[in-house]
């Protein structure tokens, strides 16, 4: 019996075919509201970083703030005012995208006084402008006293460099299980399947212990440091509560910027999926990606974005409603969207809007221990302080 017309396209029968999959697309989503800024006040605290990257605040109210170009980890006292002389210098290629990337401090600073840095390396031991001047991304930490490293860069980890200039990644911090994440972008412009090949660490997000091991729990054997793969290029990630997985912000080419939320083990679909499934082969590669397959939260379609931070808001600083919320920041249009997921599973978008607006290249968000929202850019760190009504 011929149940459809031989004039019927091929492609007709595919979608007929994938209508059947339950694919998620825009039409299957719940509608998302828009969210009311909230009432604040963006406070300059420090400037004349030399396009800073990523924080790290210390327990005494001090920041490291990292600076691609320079390599310098330059040190801002509790007071905001900047140290004259850098804390500690590496040798980076700085083409593109290369340089001084992520910094952290590790959980028990008080007592070990360990900083982690990544980095590109130069092959030649100076900061570089020559994109064949690289050996590797390099993971290393040293430890500091007073105002100064007082011990050797120890690396610790060894990531490829090329072919690059672009999509590193670079954004390492400590989770609330102690060890120590890292995003690597997949080293190219062009569209290539090592995102996809779990036994590669391009375009993943890595676990590690804080000595540089491998964790033996990691989802894919204690040999393998990968977390969450599939993912383009990463330059910021937030955990949600323990045992809940990692919202993750990733880069797409020409927009289709995402914000994902993924567990251990799990797939963000780069370069099969570019976003929210919304194109016949797009639906297609998601079935074939199978269960690990793990949805954007949003996509930016063809708005260009190019998200930098994520982080989740503590407490109630901002008002009881924005409590949990979601945060990710903005490089092109220098302001921070808000999130709301729903309550119980958080896996759901429910709205979303402006938190702040105003600034330019926006790098990093960090909250400190009373959950006020700080803001870095490439040039000078902010204070968000909440505005009564």
């Amino acid at each position: 019996m011929q149940l459809l017309p031989r004039a019927v396209p091929a492609c007709c029968v595919l979608l007929f075919l994938l209508s059947l999959l339950g694919c998620d697309t825009p039409e299957s989503r719940p509608p998302v509201q828009t969210l009311e800024s909230p009432q604040i006040r963006l406070t300059k605290l420090t400037t004349g970083f030399s396009f800073a990257v990523k924080m790290a605040l210390l327990p005494d109210g001090r920041w490291l703030v990292s600076e691609k170009n320079t390599g310098f980890v330059r040190l801002v006292d509790a007071a905001f005012h900047l140290q004259a002389q850098p804390v500690l210098d590496v040798a980076v290629n700085q083409v593109s995208e290369r340089g001084l990337l992520g910094i952290a401090a590790h959980p028990d600073f008080a007592h070990n006084g360990y900083v982690y840095i990544a980095y590109v390396a130069s092959a030649s031991g100076q900061d570089s402008e020559d994109p064949e001047d690289v050996s590797r991304i390099q993971v290393s930490r040293f430890r500091l006293q007073g105002t100064h490293a007082d011990s050797p860069l120890q690396a610790l980890i060894t990531l490829p460099a090329r072919p690059g200039p672009y999509h590193n990644g670079g954004c390492i911090r400590f989770g609330p299980d102690g060890k120590l994440y890292i995003s690597l972008g997949e080293l190219n412009r062009h569209v290539n399947l090592n995102s996809q090949l779990r036994g590669k660490p391009r375009g993943k997000i890595l676990r590690y212990n804080d000595d540089g091991s491998i964790p033996p729990n990691n989802p894919f054997g204690p040999d393998n440091p990968t977390y969450i793969y599939g993912l383009r290029n990463s330059f910021g990630f937030a955990f949600a509560s323990p045992g809940h997985g990692l919202f993750v912000s990733d880069n797409g080419p020409n927009g289709h910027d995402k914000l994902s939320k993924a567990f251990p083990g799990e797939n963000l679909g780069w370069p099969l999926v570019w976003g929210i499934a919304e194109h016949w082969y797009e639906r297609l590669a998601a079935w074939f990606l199978g269960t690990r397959y793990r949805p954007p939260l949003w996509e930016s379609f063809d708005d260009h974005v190019a998200p930098t931070a994520v982080q989740v808001i503590p407490n109630n600083v901002y008002g009881p409603a924005m409590r949990q919320r979601l945060l990710m920041s903005s490089f092109v249009k220098g302001e921070i969207l808000q999130f709301s997921l729903d309550a119980m599973s958080r896996n759901t978008l429910l709205g979303i809007g402006t938190f702040a607006s105003g600034l330019t290249n926006i790098v990093d968000l960090q909250f400190d221990s009373e959950g006020r929202l700080y803001v870095l850019t490439i040039n000078a760190l902010y204070r968000v302080d909440a505005v009564a009504k």
